[in-house]
């Protein structure tokens, strides 16, 4: 299927399995109607369906089962995704909670056509974006990233792990960015690179300088660079809460996302 969900839940499948390929806790497992990994991290990211298709609802049942079992045996904490463009999808969503799964949340996959995508950024006083090109000016990424997402202890140096791997190794796939107010770093968003998509991600900024336009400017700065590379299309996903600061960057909303946990 070629189109804009499926491009956003691609991107999104690509960023988790890069994210198995950064920590030997993570097994990833890609099959023509499942693709989810699992790990022995206490935490729902760390173990996840993010992708399921049924053949029919009578098979999706007793195979959705299978799963569940398979990740309720070794004592884990299971997150599993669904996507509204998937055909089936409602029968999906009826079988995970006749499964005992429970929807935890829902996100928006959006996107936005880079062709003619300008953006004017409101004044901030005192204020700085930076590309971050060295690990050893990476540290403030717990300290801005963490906190806001739950992501503690284990899964916390993790993600952090992998932001750094992919940011800074011998082949990056992302480029991190920190936003300074007074010279502190205050916020910061990272753009991962697959192809001509671009997916942003960790944008997050310290609870004491929220409100101010922060988090709208590092994903712009993100975005020109992206599309000054050559990139074509931007994706991400989004809670309810950074909804309408993607709508004014131009981002349409293209498909739900369902966060079920079990």
């Amino acid at each position: 299927m070629n189109s804009i969900p499926e491009a956003i839940k691609q991107h999104l499948i690509y960023n988790r399995e890069q994210l198995s390929l950064s920590c030997s806790r993570i097994t990833f497992e890609r099959s023509p109607r499942v693709i989810r990994y699992e790990s022995d991290l206490a935490h729902p990211l760390g173990n996840q369906v993010v992708s399921y298709i049924g053949a029919s609802p009578e098979s999706s049942l007793n195979e959705i089962g299978q799963i569940i079992a398979q990740y309720k045996e070794r004592n884990r904490l299971l997150s599993w995704l669904t996507w509204s463009h998937d055909a089936g999808n409602q029968d999906l969503e009826r079988a995970l909670e006749e499964k005992g799964l429970k929807r935890a949340a829902s996100f928006t996959g959006m996107a936005l056509n880079l062709a003619d995508w300008t953006y004017s950024d409101p004044t901030i006083p005192d204020f700085a974006i930076k590309w971050v090109q060295a690990k050893s000016d990476f540290t403030s990424f717990r300290e801005i990233v963490l906190p806001p997402f739950g992501l503690h202890g284990e899964i916390g140096e993790v993600i952090t792990h992998f932001n750094e791997s992919s940011g800074f190794g011998e082949q990056p796939i992302c480029r991190h960015y920190f936003a300074f107010l007074d010279g502190r770093p205050v916020g910061a968003a990272s753009a991962f690179y697959n192809g001509e998509t671009i997916g942003i991600y960790n944008v997050a900024t310290l609870e004491a300088y929220r409100g101010l336009g922060i988090g709208s400017a590092l994903t712009a700065y993100a975005i020109r660079e992206a599309k000054a590379a050559g990139a074509a299309l931007a994706v991400l996903q989004s809670s309810e809460i950074g909804l309408g600061i993607y709508r004014k960057l131009g981002f349409q909303d293209e498909v739900e996302i369902g966060y079920y946990l079990g």
